[in-house]
């Protein structure tokens, strides 16, 4: 999946201008590749990055060589328990939520609704079932991808939203995107005070 990174930040950055927004929290962002592509759309976007610390070496060393340090700061935790870092008015879920059940999917929304302000964004990019285009092999491809993952659930739009309104968020919005069996992306937002 790591390869397909670069063109999954290219089309949920196409879907979504993240250039009016101050910070960005990508939770379980990996190595950095989503904030990365985000931080050359956006030069003065302050980044931030949340996973397991096993990853936070790895982050912190792709900021530093791409002269982001100043930007970006890399928490180490796990999102189904430790608190999310506070500050960012949009957090970001880019292919996290497939690779979990449910409940667990539900924990991590309410975790980032947690961490966002009133009026915060949330940016879910997944790849969904049922993807204009390619339904059928979208969901036999990523079906057989979980099975070998053991685990989580390729999901559609709807029943995304569905969890998503249970987290608390609001004004749920799918953004097209040119290929949606790799990526689709929904917008929401934290209610305002």
């Amino acid at each position: 999946m790591s390869a397909s990174q670069p063109l999954v930040a290219d089309e949920v950055l196409d879907a979504y201008d993240i250039g009016a927004h101050r910070c960005l929290l990508d939770v379980g962002g990996g190595q950095g590749r989503f904030l990365l592509a985000a931080a050359q759309r956006a030069p003065r976007l302050q980044l931030q990055l949340f996973d397991l610390p096993g990853v936070v070496p790895a982050a912190c060393s792709a900021f530093a060589a791409a002269g982001l340090t100043a930007r970006s700061s890399v928490h180490g935790g796990d999102f189904t328990r430790d608190p999310l870092p506070q500050g960012a008015d949009i957090a970001s879920l880019v292919r996290v939520l497939y690779d979990h059940p449910d409940e667990r999917a539900l924990t991590i929304l309410r975790a980032v609704f947690a961490a966002l302000p009133p009026g915060g964004t949330l940016l879910v990019a997944e790849p969904m079932a049922d993807a204009t285009g390619a339904r059928r092999m979208g969901d036999a491809y990523f079906g057989f991808y979980l099975l070998a993952m053991h685990g989580g659930r390729s999901r559609t739009a709807a029943r995304l939203t569905e969890l998503m309104q249970q987290a608390g968020f609001t004004q749920i919005r799918e953004r097209a995107t040119p290929i949606p069996l790799q990526v689709s992306v929904l917008v929401a937002h934290k209610p305002s005070a």
